[in-house]
Order: C-alpha cells, then structure tokens, then sequence
C-alpha cells in the first residue's frame, strides 16, 4: 500500500504540530552539576510485558535494576488484556501435527500490516518468539494445553497462560525479579530524559513520585503536577516500555479525526502519549503514529476489554457474523482486525444514524473451544447470550429468521465440503472435528469495534536502540513493546504483541547491560 503525498503532509503536518506541544529545552548536563537522588545500571519505565521481560533480562545478567509505573497498580495493559501468545513450534502446535515456519508468520504479519512492516524487527519477532516462551516459562509462568486460532493467521499459533489473562504472564516475571534482586515502584512517572553536555547521551531521568494519576481520559497529563520530583542517575540505559496511547483520547484524535471520545477503548486508563511525547520533544524519531487499530470484537454490552473478546475467539473461528438486519454475512470472520472492524464500520449506521450491531454466534461444540468459566462470565454480564433455537436467537436479535436460516444452512454445507464458498473462511478441526453450527444451544453477543491498540510509537533498530531525528542512535535509551513503531504496520496481526513485548523487552535490556560494561 502507498501513502499519497497529499496524506504524507497531512499526516507531517500534524505530527510537527503535536511535537511542539510543550516545547522545551533539552537537559543537557555534566554529571558533576546534578545532585542525584539515586543511582541504577538499569532502569525500565513501564510494568507490562516488555517491561517485565527486560526487568527479569537485566537482574539475570548482573545489572541494579528498578522498574517505574506511573499507575498505582502494575501490569500497564498486559494485566488486563487477554494473554494470547502465538509462536512458531509451541509444544501445542508439536502435539497437533501443525506445520508452521517463521516465514509465514512473518507473511501473516505483514499482510496484517499492509506491507508497512520494519521487515528487520518482525523477522526478529518470529525467530525469537519460542525463546521468550521458554524464557517466561523457566520464570515461573505456566501455559496450557490449548492452541488457538486468531484471524488472519495461515494456521494454529495462538497459545495462553494457566487463564486468559496476561497477567499471569507479568506477575510471575515481576514477582521473578522481586525475588533476585529487582527493585519495583508504583507511583513514579517518567517526566523528562537527562543527557550528557553533548546532548548525545542519556545519563539520568527526571521523575515525579508519589503521583496521582487522573481516571479522567479527557484530561491532559501535562497539567497533572502531582508528586515530588527527583533525578536517578543510570549508568547503563533506561528501557522506555511505556505502552501506546489508546486512551489517550485528545492525542489519538488529533492524529486521526474519526477516533472521537464515543469510541470505546480496550485499553486500561494509563495508556496515554504522555511518554511518547516526552520523548519527541527530545527529539526522538517516531513512525506510524497515525494508524492505531480498533478491535472488531468488542461488544456494546460491556464496557472496555470486557469478555467478548475471548469468547470471539472460538465464535469467529466455528461460527459466523451476520448483518442483524438481514442475517447474512459480510466478512470473513477469520480476517485480520482491520478488515473486520472496516466491514462492521461500513455496515452497522442505519439511514437515521443510529446503530444495529452484528451478531456473531457459534454452536454448542464451538463454544467449547474456549473455557467454560469464559463462556458462563459472559452470560452471567448479559453480554453472551444462550439460545436453544435458531429461532429464538432470531427473534431476540430480529433478525429475519429465512435470512439467518439460509446463512446457516449455506455456512453447514460449506463445512461438510471444506470449503468457504461465499467468504472463503479457512476451517480448523476442534479436537478432530470441524465444527460447523448445528448443535444447540447457540452462544451469541453483539459485536462493535473499539480502539485497542496504536501501531505508532520511536523507531529503534535490531537491538531495540532508539533513533532520534538525525537518524543517529541515541547512547542509552532503548525501547520495546507498544512504544516502539515498525512491526506491526498499519494494524496489529491479533495475539502478536505479546512476542514483540516479551523479545523485544530482553533484547533492549541485554543491550543496555552491554552498553553499561562498555560505559565502566
């Protein structure tokens, strides 16, 4: 996909204008005129995956490391999202005979991205993805024995921790890193880099703490001026694994007009571009800061991540979406995020403006591809709904029952034929068999896209070191996770960002203990 000239200086102009916002002088220093309050080899801003990842990386190779949040609370999105992981050559891809290779997770990726992938930065992704699953494992995290299938993956790569949450990934890896020697503090926000009297060189950071952050997502946290403020010195390198900013909702509209403060978010208060813009007013290098993705399967029955998402998972894969006004369908149901969420968008608005949700819904054996304390959660919040008939799910939903029927019978007959004539939808075996939707009861929720993830964020290089402006890289600072710009390109293959974070958030702390052995 090409960018037109005329979205380029759009999107430049726009861009320059947030950059300025808050313009000030870099710190520029010699060490000798700072009074440092403390003093650290490592430290990693951020408390979800990459920076649980680099936190465990760093004790592990010798380095005095301390991890800040901003939050009262750790874990940043990762604690709340839903712990998909997909890898190539998992145990569970072994055990199921699943032929995969790193180049066709890679072809995933960026047929995902549209092509606008860091090709450099997802190939790492792919080859080190079965690493960091055994790095997590060998630190206290344990995943089952189910594989899942994500839209727009070729096959089966989508694993989970003990319950789908992610934070049974971060949790085990923090308490990993308490227990060898980490020192972890809530409450600290990141205010500003310090460098050398080159301006070459990060040597310190100036925090704020004992901040109280402001639940209000129409706030700007520029004027939060909470906490007290003071300056850790760091002989090897921060790890910026500050997340992206989803919820951030005045900066993620003046990057795109269409992301309006009545969009949901999947994202956890804290996801702001306070961090971000930080970092470019200190002249930092960013990419992709317009494209930011909206989830297809969230549900206006619940606000936020929700359960709908981790119910979607088996419905899309052994169900079907149907227009609630016609009961056919639209969309591959097993298309990447963006194309979904495009096909909702386009759909959904009636001639008066108000909106009809579609409705994806799956069988009795569909439903099983996902745990039952999942699918009973969701009924228990009105939010999945369970039908005994195909009728009543059409006249709960109206839906015009022929229509919905037809669908039915149609999506059945492709199933026995192992082929999706009409959305040419790929078909996977449950535990040996492919379900298709004829064994009630029926589970069904209501569909709408939110804002879940932002694509933008510094560009750094194979070692996870930031770049700045001049195209140079800046002596230590590193970055990792929803930070960084680059892997994803324009939308987020789904289950994808847990490898970047956990790869990319080692990789950034061996190269900051690296560049700590070369400063002594």
């Amino acid at each position: 996909m090409k960018i037109s000239r005329r979205n380029f200086v759009k999107n430049s102009t726009i861009l320059s204008g947030i950059a300025m916002m808050g313009m000030k002088t870099n710190l520029f220093a010699n060490e000798e005129d700072i009074q440092w309050d403390e003093e650290w080899d490592v430290i990693v801003a951020g408390s979800g995956f990459a920076g649980s990842a680099a936190l465990c990386q760093a004790i592990d190779l010798g380095a005095k490391t301390l991890m800040i949040d901003k939050m009262p609370v750790l874990g940043g999105n990762s604690a709340i999202n839903g712990g998909a992981f997909s890898i190539v050559g998992s145990p569970q891809q072994e055990k199921r005979g699943i032929k995969d290779s790193h180049e066709l997770y890679v072809k995933d990726i960026f047929k995902a991205g549209l092509g606008l992938n860091q090709r450099e930065l997802v190939e790492v992704i792919a080859k080190n993805g079965y690493e960091a699953y055994k790095f997590t494992t060998k630190r206290g995290v344990f995943y089952r024995d189910n594989l899942g299938h994500f839209g727009g993956h070729s096959v089966p790569r989508t694993i989970w921790p003990a319950i789908n949450s992610g934070g049974k990934i971060t949790l085990p890896l923090q308490a990993y890193g308490k227990k060898n020697g980490a020192t972890i503090r809530t409450r600290v926000i990141l205010d500003d880099l310090i460098f050398d009297k080159s301006g070459k060189k990060v040597i310190g950071i100036k925090v704020r703490e004992n901040y109280k952050f402001s639940f209000d997502p129409m706030s700007n946290e520029e004027d939060n001026k909470s906490g007290i403020t003071k300056y850790y010195k760091i002989n090897g390198g921060i790890v910026m694994a500050t997340g992206g900013f989803a919820y951030d909702v005045n900066f993620r509209q003046k990057l795109d007009p269409k992301l309006t403060p009545d969009l949901d978010c999947t994202n956890h208060y804290g996801a702001t571009g306070y961090a971000l813009r930080m970092m470019m007013r200190n002249n930092v290098k960013t990419r992709d800061l317009g494209w930011v993705q909206l989830g297809p399967w969230g549900s206006p029955d619940e606000k936020g991540f929700g359960i709908s998402p981790v119910f979607a998972i088996p419905a899309f894969a052994y169900g079907v979406m149907v227009d609630a006004r016609t009961g056919k369908r639209f969309v591959n149901e097993l298309a990447d995020r963006k194309v979904r969420a495009d096909a909702i968008l386009n759909i959904h608005e009636n001639p008066d403006g108000s909106l009809t949700h579609p409705i994806v819904f799956c069988d009795s054996v569909g439903a099983t591809g996902t745990r039952k304390e999942n699918v009973y959660r969701g009924i228990h919040k009105k939010v999945i709904r369970k039908f005994d008939t195909l009728k009543e799910l059409a006249n709960f939903y109206k839906i015009p029952y022929e229509g919905l029927k037809k669908t039915v019978d149609d999506y059945n007959k492709y199933v026995k034929n192992g082929k999706d004539e009409e959305m040419d939808k790929p078909f996977f075996k449950l535990r040996g068999k492919t379900p298709d939707i004829s064994k009630p009861p029926y589970y069904a929720f209501r569909a709408i896209p939110k804002v879940h993830h932002t694509m933008g964020g510094v560009v750094i290089d194979t070692e996870a070191r930031v770049y700045g402006k001049d195209d140079k890289v800046i002596e230590g600072l590193f970055a990792a996770g929803e930070a960084v710009g680059g892997p994803h390109g324009a939308s987020r293959l789904g289950s994808c960002a847990v490898p970047d974070c956990l790869v990319f958030g080692r990789i950034a702390a061996k190269s900051a203990v690296k560049l700590l052995k070369q400063r002594v």
